[in-house]
């Protein structure tokens, strides 16, 4: 796949971390148990995740908790990584991106 030079900026700004950071608001799911959702993007890769809610026990002498089961999506290529950001991209506060995601918003 041919990269344009808007593209290969963006990657570049990506790789070199000025986009880190959570991209958009953690989503909580209820239902039986909460799922919470959200995107974020640590050292240049987007991450996706869900992650279940934490269970608690007594175990006869304290409280315990268990963490939810935790999926997490790995965003490590570089269309992956360009798929992310024409998706979730309007989410960020950076001005190129949110063009950039605003190209392949669907037209009504």
């Amino acid at each position: 796949m041919r990269k344009t030079n808007e593209e290969k900026g963006l990657l570049a700004k990506l790789a070199s971390g000025v986009l880190d950071g959570m991209v958009g608001d953690e989503r909580i799911y209820r239902g039986y148990k909460n799922v919470y959702c959200g995107k974020y993007i640590k050292d240049g890769e987007p991450v996706s995740y869900r992650q279940g809610e934490s269970e608690r026990f007594f175990n006869g002498k304290e409280n315990e908790r268990i963490p939810g089961k935790r999926e997490e999506e790995h965003y490590d290529t570089d269309e992956k990584k360009l798929d992310f950001l024409q998706r979730y991209g309007w989410l960020t506060d950076d001005e190129d991106v949110k063009a950039y995601s605003a190209k392949f918003k669907p037209k009504r």
